[in-house]
């Protein structure tokens, strides 16, 4: 938890945040886990990516405590026994997490994390076109919400997800 600490606080002196992605296989393998090292390590937030718990089994409910402390989301689809599947398999519940998010005032980016590696079946998905059709979906909630209250309209994270993405390779950023 030290060297934890210590990290948060280096990095808060450029100005950054550093986060952890709790997943299983890691010592943050459950929402609890994740929770408990996140009250351990004050300043340090969550690569959050839901999929790592629906392939278990665990409602959206279940991991929806770490919604408030994370400063970059994954989104892609998965369902009980599949980390990737394809979005027409999805059982996450993406119209809430995102309404959660505008709710709660999430100001990190959102990335579309499709992989093609051979594990845990993570190379049966046609990687482009599922990163459109989850990039479209993510786009039309995200204006819906912003049809229903329109006061979202300037918020940072809605901006950044319906007009922008940073480049990998730059940092700059790229729109859409």
């Amino acid at each position: 938890m030290e060297e934890l600490q210590w990290r948060v606080e280096q990095v808060r002196t450029y100005g950054l945040v550093l986060g952890v992605e709790p997943h299983v296989g890691s010592i943050t393998s459950s929402p609890e886990a994740a929770l408990a090292l996140i009250g351990a390590v004050p300043g340090l937030t969550l690569t959050l990516d839901y999929t790592h718990f629906t392939r278990l089994g665990l409602a959206d409910v279940a991991i929806e405590p770490l919604l408030a402390h994370a400063s970059h989301f994954h989104v892609r689809g998965a369902c009980k026994g599949r980390l990737q599947a394809p979005f027409k398999e999805n059982t996450i519940d993406y119209d809430r997490v995102l309404t959660q998010m505008a709710a709660t005032g999430y100001a990190g980016w959102l990335g579309i994390e499709y992989v093609w590696i051979d594990w845990e079946r993570c190379n049966e998905c046609d990687n482009l076109s599922e990163t459109i059709l989850f990039r479209d979906y993510v786009r039309r909630v995200l204006h819906q919400l912003v049809a229903l209250d329109p006061a979202l309209a300037g918020a940072r994270s809605l901006d950044l997800a319906l007009a922008a993405r940073r480049s990998a390779d730059t940092g700059e950023v790229v729109r859409l």
